[in-house]
């Protein structure tokens, strides 16, 4: 307890320190909330109830498991649903971008000394996941990176990440996760049909990062298949079937195979 005194008061009397942490957590904010208001208005449009977005605190990690609404009406049909589903990935998208390459910029590559697991005094470096997107922006900035060189990057930069992980995870395509909601909209009983593969799939790709053995728990408990919708013969215009692909071209920029790796480094 006492510890944890010492560090809250260190915190928030410390200037630069608070500063450090803001620059991380407001843009990560930003970046939910408009994951979020791009559903809430999306059911605006369509005339659905539906609350406000919800923050879910977390007292470990980035502070937040994320944020939420609750749809409060039965969506009609796959149009609907592809609409609403879409929103908040592309908007989350959208607003994480400028924070991406601004602090991307401004990150530095920083050169480590891997070593063996076992070796007396060494230290671990907990490293975010490269997606296809923060690749290309890294080498955009900074070049090919060396391979004993890691970007420290900046807090926009890190915002920017959990962004990127949040809108791959969302949009995984199974259950109701939005990717669920997208896949179901566009090709209907598909998705149905090759649910428990995907989670299979998923469940595979714990051998990359233990992680998504548990995901693919948790999708499993909420059921990996989509609901149907009230109508459910009318299909997508071409539109939407746009729509539909960027989303999925969106998900291959952001998904991370393996989100997070621990290097051993000397200190």
């Amino acid at each position: 307890m006492a510890l944890t005194s010492y560090i809250f008061r260190t915190v928030w009397t410390d200037w630069q320190l608070l500063s450090l942490g803001l620059a991380f957590s407001l843009p990560t904010l930003a970046i939910l909330l408009s994951h979020e208001l791009g559903h809430y208005i999306a059911c605006r449009r369509h005339d659905l109830r539906s609350t406000y977005p919800y923050f879910i605190p977390a007292p470990l990690l980035i502070g937040t498991f994320g944020a939420f609404i609750r749809i409060r009406a039965p969506i009609r049909n796959r149009r609907e649903l592809l609409d609403i589903g879409a929103a908040g990935p592309i908007a989350g998208f959208v607003a994480l971008l400028p924070f991406l390459f601004y602090g991307v910029a401004q990150s530095e590559p920083v050169s480590i000394l891997e070593v063996d697991w076992d070796l007396p005094g060494g230290l671990l470096l907990l490293k975010p996941g490269t997606s296809l997107l923060m690749a290309g922006a890294t080498f955009l900035f900074h070049g090919a990176l060396p391979s004993n060189t890691v970007l420290n990057l900046h807090p926009f930069a890190l915002a920017a990440w959990v962004g990127t992980f949040v809108t791959a995870l969302n949009l995984i395509p199974i259950g109701q996760l939005d990717g669920g909601h997208i896949f179901y909209a566009a090709l209907g009983r598909w998705q149905r049909t090759t649910s428990w593969w995907l989670v299979g799939l998923l469940a595979l790709m714990g051998f990359l990062w233990p992680g998504w053995w548990v995901w693919s728990a948790v999708l499993m408990i909420m059921g990996p298949r989509h609901p149907p919708v009230l109508t459910s013969h009318q299909g997508l215009d071409r539109r939407r079937r746009g729509v539909a692909l960027l989303t999925l071209l969106i998900f291959v920029l952001t998904f991370m195979p393996m989100p997070l790796d621990l290097l051993p480094i000397l200190p």
